[in-house]
């Protein structure tokens, strides 16, 4: 896939993104039991802080997971679950950005920083693996091809991308 996850920092192999998700996974880990002593001994906001950042974490850890079981059996496939993605509630963004990073290493956070960039690239490219399917499947559907034909909204925005295409033009007008 160009312009994918795999090659999205112009050399960083399947393997290599593999092994880096799997060592934030652990980092991750291991800071989920460290933030869980510190909650146990808070008391007030500070242990609601924790909590959430362990349930951030958790989902962070499970969209990396997603990601690692697709690109370590080499398939690229893109199976993943974009839930588990691109799972960061809005209210975990500020726990993220002003309580998190600031607590790790520099190493961790250039580490953390690769890893979210995979992670977001991964999301897009599910994204738009998603889009294209369900165009093709509706393209090749009967049902779905004479809802298309009946809504002028949709008739439209393929015109437009048609019109936009001068692959598709040249296609067409060999056609007529």
């Amino acid at each position: 896939m160009p312009g994918s996850v795999f090659k999205m920092d112009g050399g960083m192999s399947i393997k290599e993104q593999v092994r880096l998700l799997r060592s934030v996974i652990g980092r991750k880990v291991m800071e989920i039991d460290d933030f869980d002593k510190e909650a146990a001994g808070t008391i007030g906001d500070d242990v609601e802080r924790y909590l959430n950042v362990i349930e951030f974490l958790n989902n962070d850890i499970a969209g990396y997971k997603t990601i690692v079981e697709d690109l370590s059996d080499g398939s690229r496939d893109m199976t993943g679950n974009i839930y588990d993605i691109a799972s960061l509630p809005p209210e975990s963004a500020a726990i993220y950005t002003e309580f998190y990073l600031p607590l790790l290493s520099e190493d961790d956070r250039q580490e953390e920083e690769i890893a979210m960039g995979i992670k977001t690239q991964y999301a897009t490219d599910l994204a738009k693996e998603y889009v294209i399917h369900v165009g093709r499947v509706a393209l090749m559907d009967t049902n779905a091809l004479e809802v298309i034909l009946a809504d002028e909204e949709i008739l439209t925005l393929i015109g437009n991308a048609i019109l936009d295409s001068p692959r598709i033009m040249e296609a067409l007008g060999k056609n007529e």
